[in-house]
């Protein structure tokens, strides 16, 4: 196994800082556009595959 030599606590911590604001603003355009869908992931997965096959069955169907 490879530990690089930035693999830490910190720069994990800053890694996800930077993504976060890298993906709101996208988040909150798809969201405000009425486009962004939320689906819990920590569900069963078996729930989890429900919720994704009922939600884009229903957006399949909306753009026939």
């Amino acid at each position: 196994l490879y530990q690089r030599a930035d693999d830490n606590e910190e720069t994990v911590a800053n890694r996800l800082e930077v993504n976060l604001k890298q993906t709101e603003p996208l988040l909150n355009f798809y969201n405000d556009k009425g486009y962004l869908r939320n689906i819990n992931g920590e569900q069963d997965i078996d729930k989890v595959f429900v919720d994704v096959n009922q939600l884009l069955g229903g957006l399949v169907h909306d753009h026939l």
